[in-house]
């Protein structure tokens, strides 16, 4: 008797169907060609760019406004009804909520540029501000 539930139990066991079985969420798009722009008003808060790959590949750029520098990620993501999901190795890093477009501290906006070239420009525009407001 012991042995026929141990036999059940594992013939259960590898029958469980994992992640990579499981079919794709209905609600998981292709985002192919769109970009985002994802900002906070303050100069100490990095504002994001997010451009949306083939392949579920996506590129993140980061501004850094006080030292006027641009970083560069390679990331994935895959979407669902509420929100696009960012990660790295598997491990989710960011969430950008879909209706709201909100990542974070951060308000979202779709822009047809790319995002590397709009945050050259937006340096550009930083740096002739503060130039602006000096008495001096």
């Amino acid at each position: 008797m012991k042995s026929l539930i141990l036999l059940i139990f594992i013939t259960f066991l590898f029958s469980i169907p994992n992640a990579k079985d499981n079919p794709k969420d209905p609600h998981d798009d292709d985002l192919t060609g769109k970009n985002l722009i994802c900002y906070n008003d303050s100069l100490s808060v990095e504002d994001w760019g997010i451009k949306f790959l083939k392949n579920n590949k996506v590129m993140m750029y980061s501004l850094n406004k006080l030292i006027y520098e641009i970083y560069q990620y390679s990331r994935e993501y895959r979407t669902n009804i509420r929100n696009i999901i960012i990660s790295k190795n598997s491990k989710i890093e960011y969430v950008i909520n879909r209706s709201r477009l909100v990542l974070g501290n951060k308000q979202c906006k779709i822009v047809f540029g790319d995002p590397l070239i709009l945050f050259q420009e937006k340096i550009l525009s930083i740096k002739k501000d503060r130039k602006e407001k000096n008495r001096i």
